[in-house]
Parts: structure tokens; sequence; C-alpha cells
């Protein structure tokens, strides 16, 4: 004949197959639960704590959600930018390093050790700024995860970036500029004469399309920016000669038939082959190399942008709004450059006018 199990009262079962181990067995609303005790003292005070949540309507207790995978919360946070219209790290290739050294695992298991090791190795290869940008990303994705409630706070690995300049302001001058035009290949001149009288971010000119050009009206509308507002740029008579004539080559090559349904999928700024230009440096550093301007990025047409307007007197409330910057303080880095400002400030002492701290006339 089989052992019978002993009972201790209704709810409290000792193991059968265990001497001396106990469990608590509680039904409610028709199914079977149980919990193991250390003892009789322990099965005891299960019991009265499972009593009490049934009585406060807390049970059964809700099933812990599973752990996020990281894979999972990069997704969602690059999905989550782009119906923003934010370009965060358009290009992928930040999503792709991330995806490389922390997919497939859970996001909880990432530590504030191996986030450093990640950010020391990269270090090796790669400038601070571009460094930051990458922390900056996996800092988003797992706050944006805990502020959706799957990831908890104590998860986030605390690092610190690199130290970066970022007030740096290098810019061309005319000669320069026609020494690097000269170096360039032919198909990428267009390209760069565009950065320089546009202030168009790389990524703003690779997704360009000729549907967001209006040669009519000389803008450009930039759907997708860095700040995550879109902006119309005027065309400067130069740029408005070498997106027309761009404009124009492509067109001699397509039929009429096709043009318009070429126009609106393909982008201005096409790569030899006709495809998407997905990287500039191997045509990028050897014609830097060539025109003599070492250590000069893509970035630095922007600044030129910028720094030639402040030079003839736009204002930097205007330079900032062409730029697409969202306070004035990104914008103060070029205020140097403006000689007349401050001596014209300056000579308004002298100017005529009242004077309200001269000594009154003495009678």
């Amino acid at each position: 004949m089989a052992r019978q199990p002993k009972s201790y009262g209704a709810n409290i079962i000792e193991d059968a197959r265990r001497p001396g181990a106990l469990y608590v067995r509680i039904y409610h609303a028709g199914v079977k639960y149980g919990r193991r005790a250390a003892n009789l003292s322990h099965a005891r005070e299960l019991v009265h704590e499972i009593k009490t949540a049934i009585a406060r309507g807390e049970w059964p207790p809700k099933a812990k959600p599973k752990a996020a995978l990281f894979d999972d919360l990069l997704a969602d946070y690059r999905e989550a930018k782009q119906r923003e219209g934010k370009a965060v790290m358009a290009s992928g290739i930040g999503y792709r390093r991330l995806l490389d050294h922390f997919g497939g695992r859970r996001a909880d298991s990432l530590t504030a050790d191996e986030v450093e090791r990640w950010r020391d190795a990269m270090l090796q290869t790669m400038a601070p700024a571009t460094v930051n940008l990458h922390l900056c990303l996996l800092r988003a994705i797992l706050r944006r995860a805990v502020r959706g409630k799957r990831l908890d706070p104590s998860a986030l690995p605390e690092v610190k970036g690199p130290k970066v300049n970022n007030k740096r302001v290098r810019y061309l001058t005319e000669a320069e500029e026609a020494h690097l035009i000269e170096a360039l290949p032919e198909w990428m001149r267009p390209l760069v004469t565009v950065a320089i009288h546009t202030g168009m971010r790389r990524g703003e000119l690779l997704r360009l399309r000729w549907p967001d050009v209006d040669l009519v009206s000389g803008t450009i509308h930039v759907l997708i920016a860095k700040s995550g507002e879109g902006r119309q740029i005027p065309l400067s008579p130069t740029a408005h000669r070498t997106l027309a004539a761009l404009r124009d080559e492509r067109r001699a090559r397509l039929s009429a038939r096709v043009v318009r349904h070429a126009d609106a999928e393909r982008p201005v700024f096409a790569a030899p082959e006709g495809g998407f230009l997905m990287n500039l440096a191997r045509d990028w550093y050897p014609a830097l190399t060539r025109a003599g301007l070492e250590g000069f990025r893509f970035h630095d047409l922007r600044h030129t942008f910028a720094s030639r307007l402040v030079q003839r007197g736009v204002s930097l409330y205007e330079v900032g709004t062409l730029l697409g910057h969202k306070t004035p303080a990104m914008t103060l880095r070029y205020a140097h450059l403006d000689p007349t400002a401050l001596k014209a400030a300056v000579a308004l002492l002298d100017a005529p006018g009242p004077k309200p701290w001269a000594e009154p006339n003495a009678r």
C-alpha cells in the first residue's frame, strides 16, 4: 500500500516522494498552485501571505516578463526614430556596430566594464566624437527601454565618453576650395559644391531626392534632419546652377517615359555606377592629399558655409536657421569670425543722439 502524504491543515502538504519536504497547496478559481517551503514555520507564513493576497485581489501573481533582448530594444528604438523623422545614425553603421558587439544577449546583462572596453577599443581607430555618438546611441536605446518598463533602471551601465572639442571650426578659403574641387573626381564635384553652398550635413545630402529640390522657387526641402525638424534651404545661384546641370545631365541619359519615376526613386547624388552612395572615404581622402588639405573633414564644408556667411555680415540667428541649429549656442562658435560686429557695437557710443549718462548742462 502506497504511503499517504502527511497533511498539516488544509494547505500544507508533505511531499510523499521526499519525506520531510513541505510545500503549500492553494486552490483558487479552479486552479492549483504550489509553493515549496523550507520548514513548517515557513509554510505557515506562505499560507498567510497567499491568503492575504487572494483577499486583496492580488492573486495569482503576474508572471514576470521575459528579459528583453538587446536586438529587440535596438529595433524598437530605430523604428521609433524613423517614425519621428529623426536621423539618428541614419547610415546604420552605428546600429550594426552595436549589434555586432551586444546582439543576441539580454539587455540587462550589459556591464559598465564591458561597455568601457568596447569604448576603448573604438578609440583605437575612431575619433572621440565618433565614439561618443556610439555611446549616446547605446544610452538612448537603453533609456527608452527603461521608460517603456522593458528594462530595470539598475541595468543601465554608467560609462563616460571621451572628451571632445566640439568648438573646432575649420573652413576653406577660396583658394583651398579651388584646389579641392580640382582634385576631386568629376562625379563628386557637384556634391561638394552644393555642400559648401547650402551647409547641409552629409547624411542630408546623401538622402536628398529630386522631389525635395524645387528649382522653380530655388529651395531644397530637408525632410529628415538631425534635430528631428525639417527645414527649407534657399539655393544660392551656384547651388542652383549645379543642381540644374546635374538634373539636365541625368535626364539626358533617361527616356521621357521613365524620368519621372526615376527622379522620385533615386538620389540626387548617386555613385558613379548609379547606386546609392554609402561611403565617400575611398575618393575623399585621396583628393584631400592631392589638394594639400590633410585633416579636413567633410563636415568642415558645413563650417565653410557658416563661416563665409558670418564673415559677410549675416546675423548668427539667420546662420543658425539655415544650418537647422536648435539652440543659439551651437551657432556662437562662429561669432569670432565677424571682425566688424564688436567694432560696430562700440562705435555706437559716439553716434549722435541722447546720452543719458552725460552731465546736465550747467546753468
